[in-house]
């Protein structure tokens, strides 16, 4: 066995030795208009800048300011965004922002970083999963409407700020409450830099996914940006494992755009499960939910997952696995309601080619009487 990927580094989420720059780079206040783009051109180059900027309005008519970090690098080269947050009790990717950012000297890039740790500000500070003035899930309503209902604002405003200095994003999240994830990736397979960003992230599984709309990946991408979503575990913790290797992922796809010129942190050795499509399975009786299976497990068909207990305790329903597959994520809460998540079930393998796909949808519409 080789010697322990993880010793000796922050897998403990324990403050770093991130030194503050001088505080005439740190904070740069810009308050005349919301939604204006960041404009690489006007920070300085080889520093880190880091930026308040007015994403809102509170009902006093204050600004409500998001914060963003830019490392401009002395040399020319692409830009990659990071967004944390976009759900305010999805911590881990605020944690790995941080340490990737502990790693680089700006005067050393080739290219630049730009991050959004905390993106959605309001339904951090609630500690919460969903915007908290209309209740909505920020991560369905992008890019956004000017004239929108609350979340939309905010998601429009958020989106041409962050959005307009990237060739590449990567958006990173956890599961929901309640639940629990594999360290996966999601990306659009058919799109070969979404593709290779994910494998460079070197995770447990990669899952084929376009993106529905809504979402801030499916908003770069309609930008003609290359976006990948990393889920790195769960929410409202740190997770020390979880954040090291986000932050190691990171690394490896700034050391592929050779944004970064040193070689880049090995990486955990495995070989990522490739999914070409996954479905959650739900239950169809309320009860006390005990589930047979673990992250990561490998699944065959008909293979008995959870079965459903009333109060009495007798057994209510069974739930065997409808194909083979992986499980990405899964439930933890054993108090289940009918249509409740409970298995986050990946097919293993390539997903079929987009021709594929369309010639299986015709032959299917043909056979439909």
């Amino acid at each position: 066995m080789g010697a322990d990927p993880f010793q000796g580094r922050r897998g403990d989420c324990s403050g770093g030795s991130l030194t503050p720059p001088p505080r005439s780079q740190r904070f740069r206040r810009r308050i005349e208009g919301r939604g204006r783009p960041i404009e690489l051109s006007e920070l300085p180059l080889g520093q880190r800048t880091d930026l308040r900027l007015p994403i809102y309005q509170d009902a006093l008519s204050r600004p409500l300011e998001v914060p963003f970090i830019v490392l401009r690098g002395r040399h020319p080269g692409p830009t990659l965004g990071l967004s944390a947050a976009i759900h305010g009790n999805e911590l881990n990717g605020i944690k790995i922002i941080h340490h990737v950012l502990e790693e680089l000297d700006p005067s050393e890039l080739h290219g630049s970083l730009v991050c959004a740790p905390v993106s959605n500000v309001l339904a951090y500070e609630a500690g919460q999963r969903r915007f908290p003035i209309d209740e909505v899930d920020l991560n369905h309503v992008f890019p956004g409407k000017k004239e929108g209902t609350p979340s939309e604002q905010y998601a429009r405003a958020f989106a041409t700020t962050f959005l307009p200095p990237l060739d590449y994003l990567v958006d990173i999240h956890t599961a929901s409450e309640g639940r629990v994830n594999s360290f996966y990736v999601r990306a659009d397979l058919h799109q070969e830099e979404a593709k290779e960003m994910a494998l460079r992230i070197n995770p447990e599984i990669v899952l084929h996914s376009r993106s529905g709309d809504g979402t801030l990946r499916n908003a770069a991408r309609a930008r003609g940006i290359p976006a990948v979503t990393l889920e790195a575990g769960n929410p409202s913790v740190f997770q020390g494992r979880m954040v090291l290797e986000g932050e190691l992922g990171v690394l490896n796809i700034l050391a592929w755009l050779r944004i970064t010129r040193q070689e880049p942190p090995q990486p955990v050795d495995r070989d990522p499960i490739i999914c070409g499509s996954s479905k959650w399975l739900r239950t169809t009786c309320g009860g006390l939910l005990e589930t047979h299976f673990q992250l990561r497990d490998t699944i065959s068909k008909s293979q008995l997952l959870a079965e459903v207990s009333d109060p009495f305790g007798y057994r209510v329903a069974t739930y065997s696995a409808p194909s083979p597959g992986v499980v990405i994520g899964m439930s933890k809460s054993p108090v289940a309601v009918p249509g409740m998540r409970y298995c986050h079930l990946g097919a293993v393998g390539e997903p079929a080619s987009p021709r594929g796909r369309a010639a299986a949808s015709k032959a299917e519409e043909t056979r439909t009487p």
